[in-house]
């Protein structure tokens, strides 16, 4: 199988048109069609069908650009570790982080990278799970932290660690005592909660909706430390502990258990397919695993650990 067939493929579904492609790639037409009817004729399947409009992946077309993406990939992580093995991490690298964790994690991460990485300088971005899935997209993050990642093309990701979703109340509320609650008991109070766009929002309600329950949110609150104060003050809502864990101690927001159904999600370490992960990203990327995995190995996160992780830089 050549790579460059590889190439014409991911140009294919990239652009969504042979013209498109060719150009892209900067080969003719009847080339790139020759380079697509031998990586068929091998794999002995259609993988590209034609229309009027360009040009779109069959099912199994589908799977073989994961494939290929994969294999360039690793490709050009082999090349980079290869030619940069024995050169300390230098450079600059952009970090993506959600609210929920951005608190949590920067206050370790940066002590730690200075320590072993002196000559990576690091930008981080904090913005909604969306947005940062969008710049890593656009190539304007190298890593970004993500929950609950839905496939898709061009990404890559490791799960971090499992987190559940707790309801959160004020230490008089009537459920703070109950120990656990059902979701249907939850979603029928007035909860303030992330907006719609936020991940959150989105996984609670697509939640509510499996089970054929209504949520009630009374407030949309795009804030962190805004919901928290609402809690302190009286109100409800549900989220991840991990950054509210001082408030708990401190006994002014109680968590209480969602049962029926368990809310949880997993936390991702997302790249791009066609990223060359310089070694700065990988010792990044290193550091952003160890630290989770001790954070919850010491109880210092509320979670537990993917069974495997499926990347490591």
């Amino acid at each position: 199988m050549d790579v460059r067939d590889l190439k014409s493929l991911i140009a294919i579904a990239e652009t969504g048109s042979l013209s498109a492609a060719a150009r892209r790639l900067n080969v003719t037409q009847p080339a790139l069609s020759m380079s697509l009817r031998r990586l068929e004729a091998e794999l002995s399947v259609t993988l590209v069908r034609r229309h009027s409009r360009g040009a779109e992946l069959t099912e199994e077309g589908r799977y073989v650009l994961q494939k290929a993406y994969d294999i360039l990939h690793e490709m050009a992580e082999i090349t980079s570790v290869v030619s940069n093995l024995a050169e300390e991490p230098v450079g600059h690298v952009r970090l993506g982080l959600p609210t929920t964790v951005a608190g949590g994690l920067i206050p370790e991460l940066l002590p730690l990278l200075r320590a072993r990485y002196p000559q990576i300088k690091i930008h981080i971005v904090e913005a909604m799970s969306g947005v940062l899935a969008e710049l890593l997209h656009l190539g304007r993050l190298d890593l970004v932290v993500m929950f609950d990642i839905q496939p898709m093309a061009g990404l890559r990701s490791e799960p971090l660690l499992l987190e559940k979703l707790q309801f959160l109340a004020p230490p008089g509320h009537p459920l703070a005592r109950s120990g656990k609650v059902r979701l249907e008991e939850v979603v029928q109070l007035g909860l303030v909660l992330p907006g719609r766009d936020h991940t959150i929002r989105r996984y609670i309600e697509n939640s509510c909706h499996a089970e054929g329950l209504a949520l009630n949110a009374v407030a949309d609150i795009d804030s962190l430390p805004g919901l928290i104060n609402l809690v302190k003050t009286g109100h409800c809502t549900i989220l991840p502990t991990y950054l509210v864990r001082d408030h708990i101690r401190e006994g002014t927001i109680v968590p209480v258990e969602i049962t029926r159904p368990e809310l949880e999600w997993t936390l991702h370490l997302a790249t791009r397919h066609d990223a060359t992960r310089p070694r700065a990203s990988m010792a990044t990327a290193r550091l952003v695993v160890e630290i989770c995995t001790n954070l919850v190995q010491r109880g210092a996160w509320p979670g537990r650990l993917p069974t495997a992780h499926g990347i490591s830089a």
